[in-house]
């Protein structure tokens, strides 16, 4: 496995995937401030770590793997991911799959006038930082969603520093009465249905079936799925059969054979689906992976 390395996200600006750094941002230890939404698989995040700086990356939708000190944290919508400083950090080699997060790095080397603070105020807040135990931190979504895009938005115009980190602050501190709470699990309807989509994954499972099965409406199954594990119940079952194609193109078999094994209803869907969630162009350079 590679050498972690010392990663500095650079500025950079898409349709898709925005990075302010210090020089845009101009807020005492703001580092960089980021939104990415993944319409299709990236490339894995390699080892790396942020040199005195707290990394968080909240996940507004989708389901992403994260992997700190070799232990996997999965982290769903209404999730945020903490490391902190110098702590190494990757997906594992796990593609980051369909979602959208935002994420920023905070500079704590020195608390003078960090997010424009006293320095009394400044040291508490970064000493509950380092107070947080649990790497993955379940939210209200919607509560803090809208302060971290209302933060990110108000950071693409020039002259909202002062404002800028007083919504990050409300952010930082949400997020620390969060990581308190006890964390509960999925509820036993949702919890059935994942186990019964693992049970059936090579049949073509409709939405529909899966609502019935926890004796409620199609809409509010698709609701209470997304609310639980931050992602619908369509984008999952088609993450769970591409994890399972995977493991059968291995072992040498052929993709039509994969394709109608798994119930897709033409090679070439197959094909689409498994480039959305490996960002691999073809299974074929998923096969001549080492």
């Amino acid at each position: 496995m590679d050498l972690p390395i010392n990663w500095k996200d650079e500025y950079f600006t898409s349709k898709q995937r925005i990075v302010l750094t210090s020089e845009q941002l101009h807020i005492p230890g703001v580092r960089t401030f980021g939104m990415h939404d993944m319409q299709a698989a990236i490339s894995p995040l390699q080892n790396h770590f942020h040199q005195d700086a707290f990394e968080i990356t909240y996940v507004t939708k989708g389901s992403i793997l994260f992997y700190a000190e070799n232990i996997e944290y999965k982290v769903n919508g209404g999730d945020a991911f903490l490391v902190c400083p110098n702590e190494i950090h990757s997906t594992n080699e796990t593609p980051m799959s369909l979602g959208k997060i935002y994420w920023i790095q905070l500079d704590v080397s020195h608390a003078s006038r960090f997010l424009f603070l006293d320095k009394e105020a400044a040291s508490l807040l970064i000493q509950k930082l380092y107070s947080i135990k649990n790497h993955n931190i379940r939210t209200d979504n919607q509560e803090i969603q809208a302060i971290i895009t209302k933060a990110f938005s108000l950071a693409l115009t020039p002259g909202n520093e002062m404002m800028i980190a007083s919504y990050l602050i409300i952010y930082l501190h949400l997020l620390i009465n969060f990581s308190r709470e006890v964390q509960f699990p999925l509820t036993p309807d949702i919890g059935n249905s994942l186990n019964y989509i693992l049970d059936h994954i090579t049949s073509e499972i409709s939405l529909d079936t899966l609502a019935e099965h926890c004796h409620m409406s199609t809409s509010y199954f698709k609701y209470k799925f997304k609310n639980q594990l931050g992602i619908s119940p369509r984008n999952f079952i088609n993450q769970q059969k591409i994890e399972h194609a995977k493991t059968l193109l291995l072992d040498g078999q052929s993709i039509t054979d994969v394709s109608m094994a798994l119930s897709f209803s033409t090679t070439s869907y197959f094909s689409v689906v498994f480039k959305k969630y490996t960002s691999q162009t073809s299974h074929t350079d998923w096969c001549a992976e080492p």
